[in-house]
């Protein structure tokens, strides 16, 4: 009997520990979620404001150019992004989002998703002239066709292109607003980036805050009961 009194009395001390280490744990949670739910709610604000400035400055834009001449009709044919979110996991687990600018002027990227162009060369066509000629006949040189050099094909000749600047869509000589609107909405993209960081950083430390909360009632109950 005391053999399994002190069993239980060993058991209730661990408990004890293992609650109040919890209670701590949720004690710093709960103040790093206030901090970052406060700096979510100044990013926010700021990305609003960044959005209302940049469509003000699309209107100034549109009317000193005209609404025609700042619409979806000016956009170019082949439009390749300019920023690129990459997301990335840190050493706790948590993701990270941070979008990546690149400079117009950096050649693109040669798509992989194209099937390679067919190509019909010499060998082909001299297949074709033997299957119509007839037997015992020798190929005439005229038929023969002369071996020409390769063409470049359409994805050697983008590899080198430089990406274009959106704003030459509109123009050469642009407005002062239309460029003060493209640098708003950048910056507000940047900024958009922080806040699904900071809204993932959010919802995990959340998910810990059930989780310990879950274990802290448990604990509660284990050390309230009364044992027979």
């Amino acid at each position: 009997m005391a053999e399994d009194g002190e069993g239980e009395g060993e058991g209730r001390r661990c408990r004890r520990r293992r609650l109040r280490t919890v209670c701590e744990e949720l004690d710093r949670l709960v103040f790093r979620l206030l901090e970052e739910l406060d700096e979510l709610q100044g990013k926010r604000a700021a990305f609003n404001g960044l959005v209302e400035q940049g469509w003000f400055s699309l209107s100034k834009a549109r009317y000193a150019m005209g609404n025609k001449s700042v619409s979806t009709l000016q956009y170019g044919h082949q439009m390749t992004p300019l920023l690129h979110v990459s997301i990335s996991v840190t050493e706790d687990g948590e993701q990270e989002f941070q979008v990546v600018t690149r400079s117009s002027h950096s050649p693109e990227p040669p798509r992989t998703d194209l099937p390679p162009p067919e190509e019909i060369g010499p060998q082909e066509q001299a297949l074709r002239q033997r299957k119509g000629r007839p037997e015992g006949t020798a190929p005439s040189a005229a038929t023969t066709p002369p071996s020409s050099p390769k063409a470049p094909g359409p994805q050697e000749s983008k590899k080198s292109a430089p990406r274009q600047d959106p704003l030459t869509w509109f123009g050469i000589l642009v407005p002062q607003s239309l460029r003060q609107a493209q640098s708003t909405f950048r910056e507000g993209i940047l900024l958009a980036g922080d806040i699904a960081t900071l809204q993932n950083s959010i919802e995990k430390g959340r998910a810990r805050f059930r989780t310990l909360h879950q274990e802290k009632r448990q604990l509660q109950g284990a050390l309230t009961s009364k044992s027979p």
